[in-house]
């Protein structure tokens, strides 16, 4: 087992720098330093090797957000609602391998990216993934209209989405620009969020006789 994980971890770090299609068979064996008879004991094809890449490496890492989260939710034993709309909206995923090296966040969302246009069942995971992020948001959010902390006539599921697109634009400036304070950004457009969703306070005034005349927004 610890030769197929060595052909495993191996066949990722040349997808990273190289992706999906570029690596050929042959690299893979020969950076691994096995036989091709080794090699085909464990994996059938290249395609069975990227397949078994994709289950190993990124689907732990699509599912990363809502695990995090559900730890997250363990470890307090009160949940402010507004702060875990904070986490969720800022996490970001973080792959290690088990030699503690960190894999760059760039390199990840780009091999993620090809994988996605050509394996329809990586494409199928991630949207699956975003789909319960997604869900989760919208579950906060309504959590959120029941303690008032947010306007009544706000459309969760519309805002959910607004949420996921924000935070996935902002990683999508990351790869393409990695001199971009992501975090400051998810800060600055969280607040803002937070701003346009926040209830209003009602402050009622009255004739001095004590009946109502008036309603304001403040």
């Amino acid at each position: 087992m610890e030769t197929k994980k060595n052909i495993l971890e191996m066949a990722f770090r040349l997808f990273l720098k190289d992706g999906f299609r570029a690596v050929s068979l042959n690299e893979v064996i020969r950076e691994a330093n096995v036989t091709k008879g080794c090699f085909y004991h464990y994996f059938k094809s290249k395609e069975d090797l990227i397949h078994n890449v994709i289950i190993v490496y990124l689907y732990d890492y699509l599912k990363s957000p809502i695990e995090a989260f559900e730890n997250w939710i363990k470890q307090h034993k009160s949940v402010d609602i507004m702060e875990a709309l904070h986490f969720c909206y800022t996490f970001m995923p973080e792959l290690t391998l088990k030699t503690g090296e960190k894999i760059a966040f760039r390199d990840i969302q780009f091999l993620i990216y090809e994988g996605i246009k050509y394996y329809h069942y990586l494409a199928q995971e991630s949207c699956d993934c975003s789909r319960k992020q997604r869900l989760l948001f919208q579950k906060l959010l309504e959590k959120a209209k029941e303690e008032d902390l947010i306007e009544k006539n706000i459309d969760t599921q519309e805002y959910a989405t607004t949420i996921m697109a924000l935070r996935d634009g902002m990683i999508a400036l990351h790869i393409l620009d990695s001199s971009i304070d992501t975090k400051q950004k998810w800060e600055s457009t969280f607040l803002a969020i937070c701003e346009k969703m926040k209830a209003k306070k009602r402050q009622q005034t009255y004739h001095k006789e004590g009946d109502l005349y008036a309603e304001t927004t403040v």
